[in-house]
């Protein structure tokens, strides 16, 4: 999963930046100014990659706004400078199922960037209470077992909310809402996949959580990558 358009990303980025100075403050409109994730995103040929690159790069010093603005560029230089991809950087950062994590991060991030208006709503999928006890089960489990910061930032990994809520702005509300979910609990449970059987996480829950995003698309599940049918 460790592929080079992935473990050359954050040099990239890097490189990027120092082609392209950031201006100075008041010579642009503050909602114009670019992120680590923006720079990330242009910078990577797989989609997917910035935000897999971006969760490893949140256990680092990032600056809190993760905006590129001149008091914080050194700090964001050096935090790109610094960062090998590795197998165990990403365990570290995802957790001992990382390889299916980040599968499913760059799975999901190719699907919903070009086959968005054809996804279907996944509200009636599952029931919406079950969904939730069932995502509440997998944090306990994760919590449990000391990995509920890898747990989140798995989910961070699937579903950048930042940068997804501005690309899908004018689209429907609760289709982008629902999908969002479907995405979010997909990238839970395979995070937790080893946990089943343990701290009252069943495979039930596990299943639970993976079946909207196993149906989401136009095809079903026949139409997804090889990931989503874990």
């Amino acid at each position: 999963m460790i592929t080079d358009e992935l473990r050359l990303l954050p040099a990239r980025a890097a490189h990027f930046i120092r082609q392209h100075p950031v201006p100075a403050r008041g010579a642009y409109a503050p909602e114009t100014r670019l992120s680590v994730l923006d720079i990330l995103v242009h910078c990577a040929p797989v989609r997917g990659d910035a935000f897999v690159a971006f969760q490893l790069l949140s256990r680092s010093a990032l600056p809190d706004s993760y905006l590129l603005r001149l008091d914080v560029l050194d700090d964001a230089l050096s935090a790109l400078d610094s960062l090998t991809v590795t197998e165990d950087e990403c365990e570290q950062a995802f957790g001992p199922n990382w390889e299916d994590v980040v599968r499913h991060a760059v799975d999901a991030a190719a699907l919903v960037d070009e086959q968005f208006g054809a996804l279907t709503r996944t509200s009636s999928a599952v029931d919406g209470r079950r969904r939730l006890g069932a995502w509440i089960c997998a944090r306990d489990a994760a919590s449990e077992a000391g990995r509920i910061r890898s747990w989140y930032r798995a989910q961070d990994a699937a579903w950048e909310r930042h940068y997804m809520d501005g690309v899908t702005l004018r689209e429907d509300e609760r289709m982008r809402a629902d999908l969002a979910t479907a995405v979010r609990d997909a990238a839970a449970a395979h995070a937790v996949s080893d946990l089943v059987g343990t701290h009252d996480f069943t495979r039930a829950h596990y299943e639970t959580l993976l079946e909207p995003w196993r149906l989401c698309s136009p095809e079903g599940a026949s139409g997804l990558p090889r990931a989503l049918h874990r």
